[in-house]
């Protein structure tokens, strides 16, 4: 009897053991004090690599949302002639179940052809998969495809691309001019070839490494000698292809032995924009960011410095604590900690894996944002954009997370899922995000502003359909200004929120006055008063409301300044740092509205906010300019620095927060690219040209539609019977008031305040642009060349051409009022 009971011990204890030793290995998870903690899991999504002229190319992430046509602008595939796109699906043992693709327009509103693939061939580590697109795409049209994975372990992981079947064969030589070009710039010897394409200026920046453009030094470009090598794959992206332009990313990861024998590791963003003509491809920018990654040994602790390598200022960012004891810096999207007074480093947050060869955790479309940091050392902070790795794997969205400095772990917060891409989504917070003292968090997102109370998860809408110039955020984050009402310059109200305190008061107008939002002069609040009747108004479309004063208040609204002069209107009026600029304007004899002159206010108590405060940066021999943190206390010997990073997090007080708005912002946004990045997102087309226009860019509608290319125009265009091509336009002149959608699978656009160059873009297109200059009437331009432009004149029947320089001149002289068209099929 006791022996069995002996063996029942030894049996039992056996399976206590196991069991143990399971939920260890497999759910990675400890209790501690009733919270369940677990390490963040390794990347687990497949990843979609597209063949397009026997390279493969435009690698495609999974997510698991539909992100519907948000994301569409990653990557370009252009199609073989017989359609069938091959892929290369890399599950990384996660076995794919079923492939079905869909592809429709860009607008999503319709549906060209939906399929599952029933067949497709396995090799080790991937499934090779032929799309077998039906003949119903017409050439030089750009569509959305989206395909969707099955696997064991997930239901449904979209992808997204663009496709297009190419009216002429550029695209292959562009791919490889732009891998080929990297590549050469390696190896000194070799790179001797691309002297031609640059365009060496003295008044570059040369002392970087961090940023290379097209104009920087030859030095610069092949990596000031350092012995560079290729660490992994040159990933190939095809960004766009509009006619002869082609725009490409290449992105890599660069090893490099240090003096000290140590590896460092760089990552590389390479992007072409490109133009092709019969002679060769004319590379029109180049644009290169590469970031080094902190490993964050001791090594780089000396004297009053942290080294944190080459990078760039929008990559580094450096906050304290109160008592200044724990430093708290973001470098290439990790976050760390160090305790002045402990010598004590903390690798906070990362994506980035040690066991990870797949590239996939370390894919950059995320950032991190400090909201606050105690004297503790405990941190309150964002990670937002794609979430690359863990609980969230898969998602675009935000998570608030604290890390808790004594017991080394972090606590997730919240999670909000949103269907945008990264680039807006950096937009939105980096306006605002603001953690007041009484655990109410501030976002804004997609023109609205929450308010999420951290001790219940409960969340408000502060405000929503924010349109440009309605609204004020001040530079420290703590003030928030916005007019009621979706009109711009009919507003009567403005409403001010204090976000520490949630203090809100609302500024009314002096008698029928409109109320117009300018800005912050650190905590002291900018706005314009301006009478309903003094709107101004050009050819049916609202040009400004002109105010006669302008007030200066504080947080009480106790006025400290006026500005305001008799037969004066203020215009333009922007408030930078410590100055508030503006243009002074008078009535002319028929009530029109003539510039006057510029002033400006020096508000001498306003100091401007550092962002590189704590930040530093030393010319090194090597590698040019090498930035740091800077401390407070020398550091008297590096060997005494203890480094660590945290193993766990818990969710166990998380929750998904679905944010949704009261009303949605009406107005069409236009949204300005170049260099492989979203320069902005507005509702005034000349902005967003502008945005574009210096780094060789363009302009999309919200469904990824272009609507202006710098690049893509030839020489030389002319438009038979500009009457009949201008029609679509004309007929909805007289009601025309902003940029609006015709449904005619045409937009017409305000294009007011655009040069003529820049209109030439829609000539070329085949649609004829209306001008007005003398008088009231418009005139149509149809054609030009290197020299001239022609004009036809409808209300008088002839046709004449104008020197470039000169229409130029003229057309600039009534405010380059222009009206243009594009189609939108």
């Amino acid at each position: 009897m006791g022996k069995i009971l002996k063996r029942i011990s030894i049996l039992a204890g056996i399976f206590i053991l196991s069991a143990g030793i399971y939920f260890i290995l497999e759910q990675r998870t400890v209790e501690k004090s009733e919270t369940v903690y677990t390490t963040m899991e390794e990347a687990s999504l497949p990843v979609v690599y597209t063949d397009m002229f026997g390279m493969e190319t435009n690698r495609l992430t999974g997510y698991l949302q539909d992100m519907q046509q948000k994301t569409a602008r990653e990557a370009i595939t252009i199609l073989p002639e017989d359609r069938k796109l091959q892929l290369n699906i890399k599950h990384y043992g996660n076995s794919v179940l079923k492939v079905r693709y869909e592809i429709r327009s860009l607008d999503l509103d319709r549906l060209v052809e939906k399929t599952e693939v029933e067949k497709w061939k396995e090799q080790e580590g991937s499934i090779l998969v032929t799309l077998p697109i039906q003949n119903l795409l017409n050439k030089g049209s750009q569509y959305l495809l989206h395909l969707t994975l099955q696997t064991e372990k997930h239901e449904t992981i979209h992808y997204y691309t663009r496709i297009m079947l190419e009216e002429n064969h550029y695209a292959e030589e562009m791919l490889e001019f732009a891998k080929d070009f990297s590549l050469k710039t390696l190896d000194r010897e070799e790179a001797k070839s691309l002297v031609t394409y640059l365009e060496t200026s003295s008044t570059e920046d040369n002392s970087s490494l961090g940023h290379v453009t097209i104009k920087s030094s030859f030095s610069q470009l092949t990596w000031a000698g350092l012995d560079m090598q290729l660490h992994g794959d040159m990933e190939v992206t095809f960004k766009e292809l509009n006619g002869i332009m082609g725009q490409i990313g290449v992105n890599y990861q660069l090893t490099r032995e240090a003096e000290d024998g140590s590896t460092e590791f760089y990552d590389v963003s390479d992007y072409y924009t490109v133009k092709w003509s019969a002679q060769r491809l004319y590379l029109m920018d180049f644009n290169r960011i590469t970031n080094q990654v902190f490993s964050g040994g001791r090594e780089f602790y000396s004297g009053k410095r942290i080294l944190l390598g080459v990078g760039n200022d929008d990559t580094v960012a450096v906050t304290s604590s109160r008592n200044k004891r724990y430093l708290i810096y973001t470098f290439n999207r990790d976050l760390w900690s160090y305790d002045q007074e402990d010598g004590k480093a903390v690798k906070v947050f990362s994506f980035r894996s040690g066991t990870d060869d797949t590239g996939r955790s370390d894919y950059g479309q995320h950032d991190i944002e400090v909201v606050s940091v105690n004297d503790t050392g405990d941190i309150d902070f964002l990670v937002y954009g794609y979430m690359n790795r863990g609980k969230h794997e898969g998602y675009m969205g935000i998570s608030l997370c604290r890390y808790d400095q004594e017991s080394g772990t972090i606590q997730e917060r919240f999670f909000v899922p949103v269907e945008n891409t990264f680039e807006r989504i950096r937009e939105d917070v980096e306006q605002l995000t603001y953690l007041s003292s009484g655990g109410m968090l501030y976002l804004m997102l997609d023109h609205a502003v929450y308010a999420i109370d951290l001790n219940s998860n409960e969340y408000m809408v502060v405000a929503d359909a924010l349109a440009e110039g309605s609204y004020a955020i001040s530079d420290d984050r703590r003030s928030l200004a916005w007019q009621e009402g979706p009109d711009v310059y009919g507003s009567d109200k403005i409403h001010l929120l204090n976000l520490e305190t949630g203090q809100k008061q609302e500024i009314t107008g002096e008698g029928d006055s409109y109320l117009r939002t300018l800005g912050f002069v650190r905590g002291d609040f900018v706005y314009g008063l301006a009478h309903p009747g003094d709107l101004w108004e050009i050819h049916g479309r609202t040009e400004e409301l002109p105010m006669y004063a302008l007030r200066i208040v504080d947080e009480n609204l106790v006025e400290e300044t006026r500005y305001e002069h008799g037969g004066y209107y203020l215009s333009d009026v922007t408030v930078e740092d410590a100055r508030i600029h503006m243009q002074r304007l008078i009535k002319g004899p028929d009530d029109d509205y003539e510039y006057y002159d510029e002033d400006t206010i020096v508000c001498n108590t306003a100091s401007e906010i550092d962002k590189m405060a704590g930040i530093g940066w030393y010319a090194s021999e090597t590698r040019y300019k090498v930035y740091f943190i800077q401390l407070d206390h020398e550091i008297k010997s590096s060997r005494t620095i203890r480094i660590s990073v945290p193993k766990q997090i818990t969710y166990d007080t998380s929750e998904t927060l679905t944010l949704k708005a009261n009303q949605q912002l009406q107005d069409i946004q236009f949204y300005a690219y170049s260099q492989g990045q979203l320069r902005g997102v507005t509702s005034d087309f000349m902005e967003a040209v502008q945005m574009a226009y210096d780094k060789m860019g363009f302009v999309t509608d919200a469904n990824q539609r272009i609507l202006w290319d710098r690049v893509n125009r030839s020489n030389a265009r002319t438009i038979r019977d500009p009457q009949g091509a201008a029609s679509a336009l004309t007929r909805h002149l007289d009601s025309f008031s902003s940029s609006q959608d015709l449904g005619e699978g045409m937009m017409m656009l305000d294009a007011r305040g655009c040069t003529l160059n820049q209109m030439l873009y829609f000539i070329d297109k085949g649609y004829p642009v209306i001008a007005y200059g003398e008088g009231n009437n418009y005139l149509l331009l149809y054609g030009f060349d290197q020299y001239n432009v022609s004009v036809y004149d409808p209300l008088s029947g002839q046709a004449y051409k104008m020197g470039l320089n000169d229409a130029g001149e003229y057309f600039a002289g009534y405010k380059n009022d222009f009206v243009a068209g594009v189609s939108v099929d």
